[in-house]
């Protein structure tokens, strides 16, 4: 969400010959880290906002996000990134609008000011902020979407809701023959407990979000009491890549699908 700054500090014009970038200007690699650290941790203590971001590697966020900053700075070009529509649109599906950028523009220029960023700066960038608010809360039409090459949503790939109910059935039908798992399904309403995966999964994989339940903790924080550990969620991972295998579905697309369930291990298990 720093995605805008690459409007004012490096988003086309060359600085003057005489003037050091202002990756160097505020002290490089070091200043860059410490504000994306510092800006995330706000972000994730802000219950306005910190829901858009359940389930990210963080990680791997700030590193994307480091990149960036950096080449935004005017420092060494190692960032590839999508435009301001483009990037935020799948956060416009999950219900971002105008009070959740309010919020992000708050915890940015507290973030700026605790770093001792001159005021003046923080109002530019945040006026520069305000003049993409359009484009980063558009969003796409389904049409629009589809019209970008490469840009089908997982749900899509795989074939949609009759895919994703082939994949339930299958996968429960075999979690329910695995003993090292079953046992968490015991008194389970099976046809209730389908149902409500094949909403989730419709959400996952970037289909229609129909899903109302729990978020990863609070759903399997009973489960992780009866003993939970990584070596079921391995087996969990194990029956779901045996389900895609057996339904036809492409490596590459199977590799997809696994990386979300990876994206929310620590939270499955309460950690």
């Amino acid at each position: 969400m720093f995605g805008f700054l690459k409007k004012l500090f490096g988003g086309g014009e060359p600085a003057a010959a005489a003037q050091a970038s202002l990756y160097e200007r505020i002290g490089g690699d070091a200043a860059v880290n410490a504000a994306v650290d510092v800006f995330y941790r706000k972000v994730l203590a802000d219950d306005r906002i910190n829901q858009f971001f359940e389930g990210i590697d963080m990680d791997k966020q700030s590193a994307k996000q480091k990149a960036f900053l950096t080449y935004a700075f005017g420092g060494p070009a190692n960032y590839s990134g999508k435009d301001m529509r483009l990037g935020h649109a799948h956060l416009v599906e999950k219900g971002m609008n105008g009070s959740h950028f309010d919020a992000v523009m708050e915890n940015l220029g507290a973030t700026l000011t605790e770093l001792g960023v001159p005021a003046d700066l923080i109002g530019e960038a945040a006026a520069i902020a305000e003049s993409v608010r359009g484009d980063v809360l558009a969003g796409y039409t389904d049409e629009e979407k589809a019209a970008i090459p490469g840009n089908q949503s997982l749900y899509e790939r795989i074939g949609g809701e009759a895919a994703v109910n082939a994949a339930v059935d299958v996968f429960y039908r075999k979690v329910l023959a695995d003993d090292r798992i079953n046992m968490f399904f015991e008194g389970v309403d099976m046809e209730k407990q389908a149902a409500k995966q094949k909403g989730f999964l419709t959400f996952a994989f970037g289909g229609p979000a129909n899903y109302s339940g729990k978020d990863m903790r609070e759903g399997h924080a009973h489960l992780v009491a009866k003993g939970l550990n990584d070596s079921h969620f391995d087996a969990v991972m194990e029956n779901l890549g045996a389900t895609l295998t057996e339904l036809g579905v492409p490596d590459d697309l199977i590799t997809e699908a696994a990386a979300i369930a990876e994206s929310v291990r620590n939270d499955v298990l309460g950690r």
